[in-house]
């Protein structure tokens, strides 16, 4: 039987490569936020029957896996540290007040930064979001958006953005989809 899962996982991680590479942002479109929330549990179960979990990192909002007594710096590195902690912005990476206090009071943005650089730093080589929280400016957004594709392409990973904001597929045609590419962790024998 493992002969049988390193087969799929090997299927699995050629279909995630033909969609999701060269490493940078990706944008998949969703109707609602309900379509999104199925797409997002059927892309995360899709990870989990290829035993590919270790190459998914996961941003949501609200994060369920920020763990509010550790410190910030914790969190960052709770799944290991595959990466160097250069690879964060310069102001987060010096800011040592910041990253040693508790992560209780982190806002929406911050906590996305957090979930972005845990999975980077893990050396995650697919990170897939859940669209960008409400109380989250446009610049906010912009700036985030920013800082994720300089990451990520100096870590060859790739950001799935699952979105309902039309404006970000219209804005990145070359990197969206208008309808979610389906994921399949069958063997191909078996699809």
């Amino acid at each position: 039987m493992p002969l049988f899962h390193s087969h799929v996982a090997k299927h699995f991680r050629q279909q995630l490569t033909d969609l999701f590479t060269p490493a940078g942002l990706y944008y998949l479109y969703f109707t609602d936020h309900s379509a999104l929330q199925v797409g997002y549990q059927a892309y995360t179960q899709a990870f989990v029957a290829a035993n590919s979990t270790k190459q998914l990192g996961t941003i949501t909002f609200p994060d369920a896996t920020i763990v509010p007594y550790l410190t910030v710096r914790s969190n960052l590195l709770i799944n290991g540290q595959h990466q160097d902690f250069s690879l964060l912005p310069e102001n987060l990476r010096r800011d040592s007040l910041f990253l040693d206090q508790p992560a209780k009071h982190l806002t929406a943005a911050q906590s996305l930064y957090i979930q972005l650089f845990r999975g980077l730093l893990a050396g995650r080589q697919f990170l897939l979001m859940t669209d960008f929280p409400d109380a989250m400016t446009l610049q906010e957004t912009r700036l985030f958006l920013t800082h994720a594709e300089a990451a990520v392409t100096h870590t060859d990973s790739s950001l799935i953005i699952l979105t309902t904001d039309q404006s970000l597929i219209t804005a990145n045609p070359d990197t969206s989809w208008q309808q979610p590419p389906v994921l399949d962790p069958r063997h191909p024998a078996t699809a």
